[in-house]
């Protein structure tokens, strides 16, 4: 089993690497760690420059690559020393290209892709905190952990159980993996007014994790709005990682704020495991 690790730009990338390290010594997998300079920001700054001043921009494209290949190689030496240091097996390497597509590349040889909630990966940190790995969860196919900052151990996991495939994507990819599985405090909750619905929303999660030999777990059936209930929820049970299956079924739900994804995901409090 393979944990990839995309190498971010910002400063919650060590927190990110904590949680990335205790998913590998928990599964007993190797880390793989990818930095990537990306060619196509620097040349967005060169065409942002002065016409008298494009030739030098263009020159200096390749001294900024080998600056920034050469950081990157500084800071992933520093986590193979971590690595060494936990007794975790680990391939690191440097590319050149569209963080983008080199991530996504990375990821179809790997089973789990670990960043941090606010990882930015485009040079000079254009990007939006968190949106590369984002978009990564709505269109590919790998299961996402995001960590949240500061990092703490997981010792708690909050399982929605909100029903469809999703959701079922969701369970099966953390089972299938067998994350979490025997180490912590598990609870499975659904959120609903009617209990017997509530009952329903349960029986495919607790079939999976029964299948998959999970020690015994709590479940909860919670009367309320999902969007307030679950993440209150999350809350007073002072889980450290969720596990959801991604957006609601209507787009209504994200831009209303109703989503528990979107809401969780601004709050950034948990480590989310995510998989569409």
């Amino acid at each position: 089993m393979t944990i990839l690790f995309p190498v971010s730009l910002d400063p919650s990338r060590d927190d990110a690497f904590s949680l990335a390290l205790e998913a590998a010594r928990s599964l007993s997998a190797g880390l793989r760690i990818l930095f990537v300079v990306d060619r196509d920001g620097i040349r967005r700054v060169e065409a942002g420059a002065p016409p008298g001043a494009i030739h030098v921009a263009q020159e200096a494209e390749e001294e900024i690559i080998r600056r920034e290949s050469s950081a990157g190689a500084e800071i992933v030496a520093g986590l193979c020393g971590r690595c060494r240091d936990a007794g975790v097996p680990c391939a690191a390497e440097t590319r050149v290209g569209n963080p983008g597509d080199e991530i996504d590349k990375a990821a179809a040889r790997c089973d789990l892709l670990v960043a941090g909630h606010e990882s930015q990966f485009f040079f000079n940190r254009q990007d939006a905190p968190g949106r590369q790995v984002i978009t990564m969860m709505k269109e590919r196919f790998i299961p996402i952990l995001l960590a949240a900052s500061p990092h703490r151990p997981v010792r708690t996991v909050v399982v929605g159980a909100g029903g469809g495939l999703r959701v079922t994507r969701a369970v099966g990819g953390m089972a299938r993996l067998g994350l979490w599985k025997g180490s912590c405090r598990l609870i499975l909750v659904a959120v609903d007014d009617s209990p017997e619905r509530g009952e329903s929303l349960l029986a495919e999660p607790r079939r999976i994790l029964q299948e998959s030999g999970y020690p015994p777990w709590e479940e909860k059936i919670l009367p309320g709005p999902k969007w307030r209930t679950f993440p209150e929820f999350c809350e007073e049970a002072h889980a450290d990682a969720v596990v959801l299956g991604g957006w609601g079924r209507h787009h209504w739900n994200e831009i209303l704020g109703l989503s528990i994804t979107s809401t969780l995901l601004s709050a950034r409090r948990h480590h989310l495991f995510l998989y569409m």
